[in-house]
């Protein structure tokens, strides 16, 4: 993507963007640095305590009644998965033991930036929405977790938190950074660090004593919306968006504004070849089929897509699919928690027989996807999950290609096309 994309100066509001401020979370969209955490290349002042308050007054005290009010608003969460965040609160029932809530800002992405940015620009907002649910589910600890790298973060966090030090001093807060790794940002990963154990993933585990310690993880973005919607805000029609081209940039737009329009603000001379949503562990999507789908999670599960954390990388013309995709099963394999075969063996052997794929050698289409057999829903996590999940989504998205490059050729309109620099990814 790096050297294949166009991005203009951004505008003040993106096509799409709400006409008025108030039911927007960014104070302002931003460029990124390519990879890494959401430091701006131009600095955005955090907005201060004293005009968080100006402009939304002070919050209410976090009441057991508000899981009715994220119910009733269909409040999903922001990290990924979009669960109802009701459904989440009304299953810590089950529990007795000690709760901790947790702000989750550790991004895994590596292209991932639109937690990052809005921690640094509305730190209080996600603080605010943190401290409701602590009070309302009864909490004993609260938590703010970021990824190790992430300085500007913690910067941005422990500053809030000081301004916030005689006003808000119901609840302590812990600002803890996670490991710089991919799945720092999982939530069962965080859920057993601050417990005091390792940050590993373990999704797929059996029930608990309901006297055990228990976690509620939120992703920011939620905490942030949840924050509005206690203040009695209708809820909110905006999604946040990390978009990477030549520029990484992190934007906020009406769920309405539909991909081409996304695309067509931020600049972009010509239609891509496809469009990689979610991320690296996500799933490609021909151009054709998403241009005039609007960013609507709803509407694009309807279809068999979702965009995930909120992360769009379209693949430019001349770009090659097969090969980026090769790119990031290598990453995927790289970063997985090696804590069961399908890790340790199964994901090696994945990115070993795209890899041949994509060079036109090998087994072809039915290795990749015996491999992809081997590790899919075995795993101790969902981390392999990801990675056949992308390799499905790019064997179908790019299958003229596949039959081209078995052929001996590039690509499928005969074309030699140029690698794609994954961000993270060392070739």
């Amino acid at each position: 993507m790096s050297g294949l994309l166009t991005f203009p100066t951004l505008p003040a509001g993106i096509v799409g963007a709400p006409a008025d401020g108030a039911h927007r979370l960014l104070l302002r969209d931003v460029r990124l640095h390519p990879s890494g955490p959401a430091d701006p290349l131009h600095p955005v002042p955090a907005e201060p305590l004293s005009v968080h308050l100006d402009r939304l007054g002070p919050r209410p005290l976090g009441d057991p009644g508000l899981v009715d009010v994220l119910e009733r608003a269909g409040l999903t969460g922001h990290g990924g998965a979009h669960v109802p965040a009701a459904l989440r609160w009304r299953a810590l029932a089950a529990g007795v033991g000690p709760l901790t809530v947790v702000a989750n800002g550790a991004e895994s992405e590596p292209v991932a930036g639109k937690d990052g940015t809005l921690l640094r620009q509305r730190p209080h907002l996600v603080l605010d929405g943190l401290m409701l649910t602590a009070e309302a589910l009864g909490a004993q600890r609260a938590v703010v977790w970021l990824h190790g790298d992430d300085d500007g973060g913690r910067r941005a966090v422990l500053a809030a938190l000081d301004e916030r030090r005689w006003s808000d001093a119901r609840h302590r807060v812990d600002v803890l950074m996670g490991p710089v790794h991919y799945l720092a940002g999982e939530s069962s990963a965080i859920a057993g660090a601050v417990q005091g154990g390792s940050a590993l993933p373990t999704v797929r585990r059996r029930p608990r004593d309901p006297r055990a310690p228990r976690t509620l993880v939120h992703n920011v973005e939620t905490l942030a919306r949840l924050a509005l919607l206690a203040r009695g805000h209708a809820p909110s029609t905006t999604r946040l968006l990390s978009v990477l081209g030549t520029e990484r940039v992190v934007v906020e737009v009406e769920q309405s504004t539909t991909f081409g329009q996304l695309l067509g603000g931020l600049g972009w001379p010509s239609a891509p070849e496809a469009v990689l949503l979610g991320g690296y562990g996500g799933l490609w999507a021909p151009w054709e089929r998403l241009a005039h789908l609007p960013l609507d999670e709803r509407a694009l599960r309807a279809d068999g897509l979702t965009l995930g954390a909120g992360v769009v990388m379209p693949l430019a013309p001349g770009g090659c699919g097969l090969r980026a995709t090769a790119d990031l099963v290598d990453y995927l394999a790289s970063m997985s928690a090696r804590q069961c075969g399908p890790c340790r063996l199964g994901l090696p052997a994945l990115a070993d027989s795209f890899r041949a794929l994509a060079d036109g050698r090998g087994g072809g289409v039915g290795a990749v996807l015996d491999d992809a057999g081997v590790v899919e829903g075995r795993g101790a996590c969902h981390h392999p999950d990801g990675a056949t999940r992308l390799v499905a989504s790019a064997v179908a998205t790019f299958e003229a290609d596949v039959a081209a490059h078995l052929a001996g050729r590039s690509c499928a309109d005969g074309s030699s096309r140029a690698d794609v620099p994954v961000p993270g990814v060392r070739r």
